[in-house]
């Protein structure tokens, strides 16, 4: 598997599938390596593989593309991904001048493939089960020693939720007053 298709596969798994190529735009066909789409976003994603072709012929053809969309007042985000080599700090600048960059190398391993491509991944969250845990142990080793009665209280009452608080600072403020009124 080439480093293009473990990007495409990676891409595809996450939500995007193939755009028709030729891309077309009026009268004009612009062919890139891959196009790629999402469904639940406004990605337009192309593809290109770096270490065969003109950086030149992409640059210009990019450009065009990038123009066309213009024209046509297109709400789509456009990123160019390039698999490969390195390409000149010069065409980099000119390429980010009309999409978002993201590099991918050659050698990369799936964890360094899914950091190149993060802002296109959607976010993966921790599932409830991963956030439950025992907080309240968490919360007293953070704590100072010299931490008062009153802050365990409120951490007791803590893990019976907003109610067990609302209840601790109600019998904390009557005894407050009755002891004040006396």
């Amino acid at each position: 598997m080439t480093p293009l298709d473990r990007v495409i596969d990676l891409l595809k798994t996450k939500g995007f599938r193939d755009a028709q190529q030729p891309f077309g735009i009026g009268s004009a066909t612009f062919k890139f390596d891959a196009v790629l789409t999402a469904d639940k976003t406004l990605n337009l994603v192309i593809l290109q593989d770096t270490t065969v072709g003109s950086i030149e012929r992409l640059r210009r053809e990019l450009l065009a593309f990038g123009r066309s969309l213009d024209v046509l007042g297109s709400r789509r985000t456009l990123t160019l991904v390039l698999v490969g080599q390195r390409i000149d700090a010069d065409v980099a600048e000119s390429l980010s001048q009309v999409c978002r960059l993201l590099t991918v190398s050659a050698t990369s391993d799936d964890a360094q493939l899914r950091d190149s491509l993060a802002v296109l991944l959607p976010l993966e969250l921790p599932t409830t089960i991963e956030l439950q845990g025992d907080w309240g142990s968490e919360v007293r080793k953070r704590l100072p020693a010299n931490t008062t009665r009153v802050a365990a209280t409120y951490l007791a009452a803590a893990e019976q939720g907003e109610a067990g608080v609302r209840h601790e600072l109600r019998r904390r403020i009557d005894r407050a007053l009755s002891d004040g009124l006396s």
